[in-house]
């Protein structure tokens, strides 16, 4: 009898050994930059919860990475063999994982179980050579955030155009006399975002950084004169002068800032303001003609995975895409969510200003305009280094304009050629 019971002990024992690591103590790395921002890190602390309770002895690292560090961190990982196990992307930057085979293809595990990607937006710039490396967590319209007592002091009305943008931004500059700004850019460097701030004024003025066929289309007269503005509104010292975006964020919402262009993202900070600030902190539709927007970040899967972590990593995937969880992206972060159908009327009662967010991004999903150019899908980095580079010294180096652009487009030029 001792015998059998010590057979079937380690029998046991053998079994549970075998047993995927799902049923051990599993740990899942997840890197961000979302872990404490303003809006998104409450749903991902939510969904994660969510996935660890519904799988016992799985937990979720959540670690954060700063933005602008966030592509070299992760191209180190990846090519030191050490991926994370859950991918966070910025759209922009995914193509050059998948360039490197170093993405999962999911097209097999969408058709086998996974959400419904009809109508789901920005879901095509997860599409790289026929394959599909990620699903789309974000596709958004740039938006006006305003201060309207700030407006009202400078006897300037919330501007529909550029040259009420700029009438608004030296008045209301000059009423700060150097207290506050009529403006806040991201004037430092970091490939995201200072290209997109800088594509606000490229666009308004009728640019592009690229044609229809994905060649370069920097030295025109379109993107020079949105060149002119941006250089324009820094040696006019509408904005403070190398902050990154996230701090400029923290001095609108302590009054110091008149207006800022941004993405959804930012409407949850504006809690954070003081009481006698709130009511002040407005959003509109943003003045461009054309608004930045596209997809914003991605979540995809390491190829190199085991195939009982692949499964784990795609169990995690189909939560924060489900019906469930959309609609909670929405309610909880105050932005619009991918799939359709999140907004919900119930959520758009409670948020009426979902409704000013959502008319920007039918406005750049109908421009089809996105932040990646087309033709530097997996060269965005290299290519908005240049573009930051050459839009800085033009600042700090009064520079013509148009001898940037000249330069902006052989450098473009040449990269795209290697």
């Amino acid at each position: 009898m001792r015998s059998i019971l010590r057979h079937l002990c380690l029998a046991a024992a053998l079994c549970i050994a075998g047993l995927p690591q799902a049923h051990a103590d599993t740990k899942l790395r997840f890197y961000s930059w979302q872990t404490d921002d303003q809006s998104n890190s409450v749903w991902w602390l939510a969904v994660n919860k969510a996935f660890q309770d519904a799988h016992p002895g799985v937990s979720i690292e959540f670690i954060k990475v700063p933005r602008d560090d966030f592509a070299d961190t992760m191209m180190v990982m990846f090519s030191g063999d050490t991926p994370p196990d859950i991918v966070h992307l910025a759209s922009f930057e995914f193509n050059a994982f998948a360039e490197q085979d170093w993405l999962e293809d999911l097209g097999a595990w969408i058709a086998k179980d996974g959400p419904d990607l009809n109508g789901w937006a920005g879901q095509g710039k997860c599409v790289w050579q026929g394959k599909t490396y990620c699903i789309n967590l974000n596709y958004f319209g740039y938006l006006l955030y305003y201060n309207e007592a700030l407006l009202k002091t400078a006897s300037v009305g919330v501007p529909k155009n550029w040259e009420g943008y700029l009438d608004a931004a030296r008045k209301m500059t000059t009423s700060g006399a150097g207290k506050s700004f009529g403006i806040g850019l991201h004037t430092t460097a970091g490939p995201g975002q200072y290209l997109t701030e800088l594509l606000a004024f490229v666009l308004d003025a009728g640019g592009y950084w690229t044609d229809k066929s994905g060649k370069p289309s920097i030295d025109t007269p379109a993107v020079i004169e949105g060149l002119r503005r941006w250089k324009l509104v820094q040696t006019e010292r509408l904005t403070p002068m190398g902050v990154k975006g996230e701090d400029i964020r923290q001095l609108f919402v302590e009054g110091r800032i008149g207006m800022r262009l941004d993405g959804p993202w930012m409407w949850g900070l504006l809690a954070k303001a003081r009481p006698d600030l709130r009511d002040s902190l407005k959003v509109t539709e943003p003045p461009e003609t054309v608004p930045v927007g596209g997809a914003s970040n991605v979540i995809a899967m390491p190829s190199s995975l085991p195939p009982e972590r692949k499964q784990l990593v795609w169990e995690f995937i189909k939560l924060i895409t489900s019906p469930h969880w959309q609609e909670q992206y929405v309610a909880l972060t105050g932005q619009l969510a991918p799939r359709r159908g999140s907004l919900t009327p119930e959520i758009l009662a409670q948020k009426p200003f979902l409704a000013t967010f959502q008319a920007s991004q039918d406005k750049a999903a109908a421009a089809g305009v996105d932040r990646l150019p087309a033709g530097f899908e997996s060269k965005y980095n290299e290519f908005a280094k240049i573009i930051t580079e050459e839009a800085q010294r033009m600042v700090i180096d009064d520079a013509d304009p148009a001898a940037v652009a000249r330069r902006m487009q052989q450098r473009a030029t040449e990269l795209q050629a290697n």
